[in-house]
């Protein structure tokens, strides 16, 4: 008998892993945001700060990039909104019309990011 073992390679899975750890190592408690049907990836709590989070491999897609910014624009609240992906020419860094900032994945883990406790 012979045993044959597949693995799903997706990046956009083992990226959201990572930056979870980072966060938790950051000192952050994080669960997953819900507003109704909609998903957040990360909500990112320490002390009085909290960061909304879309983790994404490419948001070269329009679909994509809707679907990661769609939830991000129902917040209402005053706290920072930040979707980290893999782009840098396809889609850019920087801050969107409705004040999302979108930001290399790397950039973000290497420290360069704005999310504060970073080493």
């Amino acid at each position: 008998m012979r045993y044959e073992v597949y693995f799903i390679f997706d990046r956009g899975q083992q990226l959201e892993g990572i930056v979870f750890i980072e966060l938790l190592r950051r000192g952050y408690q994080v669960h997953v945001g819900r507003m109704g049907s909609t998903e957040i990836d990360f909500v990112a709590e320490r002390g009085q700060q909290r960061w909304y989070i879309q983790v994404t491999w490419s948001m070269a897609n329009e679909v994509t990039r809707e679907r990661e910014l769609a939830p991000l624009r129902q917040i209402t609240d005053a706290f920072p909104r930040l979707v980290l992906t893999m782009d840098r020419t396809d889609v850019g860094t920087g801050v969107t019309a409705d004040g999302i900032q979108i930001m290399h994945a790397v950039d973000w883990l290497l420290g360069e990011g704005t999310l504060p406790g970073q080493y």
